[in-house]
């Protein structure tokens, strides 16, 4: 089975310091691996330090299929 490219949506709660309110940041990341439940155990490793609340909102797989660096 190869790699893939995988799209994982990623909302963070942030509490905006002047109104109390909280906000979301919606960030997207192309991470690389087998398949979803991969990506998740890559993305939570990257995250469990993280000091907000933060969510894995979706993961779908990118059509990309090479990322060429040089």
């Amino acid at each position: 089975m190869d790699e893939k490219y995988f799209i994982a949506r990623i909302t963070t709660d942030i509490v905006d310091e002047n109104t109390g309110k909280v906000k979301k940041l919606k960030e997207e990341k192309l991470v690389k691996g087998y398949s979803p439940t991969d990506i998740e155990a890559k993305v939570t490793k990257v995250y469990e330090n993280y000091s907000m609340d933060w969510r894995i909102t979706a993961i779908v797989e990118s059509k990309i299929d090479e990322v060429i660096e040089k």
